[in-house]
């Protein structure tokens, strides 16, 4: 399985809590449970993630919202009469492989290349993947959203002991989260900036190295946080990081 995200830093400890964010100058890495590689706070949030998940599914309405359609609507093509975003995440054939066709005019017609994924389809991948990992049965062939969340839900005290497992499970659960939060109810974050913080270790001609990664602005907090550095603003700071932000380079 791929770990290769801001969630896995090399220089973590092999005892550090697997889903920890990387410690702010000064303080130390938050140490998993003993045998796990997780610690109790991380299981309990990724318990949170996949009921998040669950209600947010059961919130799904292929309806389109009103003004969607009718006089003034963009656009003169045929469109369905209900949400097709809606239903990408609810049928279980959705792919995010863009396809290519011509038409019979003669035309090249290509899909999203960033379409919404199937949420069913994505969580019995994940699911099987696991399995597969811990040597243990996959799910029902027939399994539902809520079924295959169940399923992994039962095999958590497995798959935190897998500091590999534990990450990848974490990460494509809060990808698929953050795809539903925007159809039911939550913004996406809106990016503000690449993150000016300056790096602990320079380059090998000793040049100081900015940070860069994306940042996002709170949604529920007050708070900016780097996922990358771990660097950290408060409402206090906003200011000072506003200035940082207006000379760095853009995205």
């Amino acid at each position: 399985m791929n770990t290769t995200h801001p969630d896995t830093p090399e220089d973590r400890p092999t005892w550090a809590c697997a889903l920890h964010r990387p410690p702010a100058d000064g303080q130390d890495w938050v140490p998993a449970d003993r045998g796990y590689a997780t610690c109790s706070n991380c299981l309990d949030r990724l318990r949170a993630v996949m009921r998040d998940i669950g209600d947010r599914y059961r919130m799904l309405d292929p309806t389109p919202q009103k003004g969607a359609t009718g006089r003034g609507a963009p656009g003169f093509g045929s469109r369905s009469p209900a949400s097709d975003h809606v239903i990408a995440f609810t049928d279980p054939r959705s792919s995010q492989t863009a396809k290519v066709w011509v038409d019979r005019a003669g035309r090249a017609c290509r899909e999203d290349e960033r379409p919404p994924v199937s949420i069913r389809g994505e969580l019995d991948i994940l699911a099987w993947d696991a399995a597969d990992r811990l040597g243990l049965a996959g799910p029902h062939h027939r399994a539902d959203v809520h079924d295959l969340l169940r399923h992994l839900d039962q095999r958590l005290d497995l798959i935190t002991r897998d500091p590999d497992l534990v990450v990848e499970v974490a990460f494509k659960l809060r990808a698929l989260q953050a795809a539903l939060r925007p159809v039911t109810g939550d913004p996406r974050p809106k990016f503000i900036g690449l993150c000016p913080e300056l790096l602990p270790e320079p380059d090998e001609a000793g040049v100081p190295l900015v940070c860069s990664a994306r940042l996002y602005a709170p949604i529920k907090d007050s708070s900016v946080n780097c996922r990358s550095c771990g660097a950290h603003w408060p409402r206090e700071r906003w200011l000072e990081l506003g200035r940082s932000l207006q000379v760095a380079p853009a995205a």
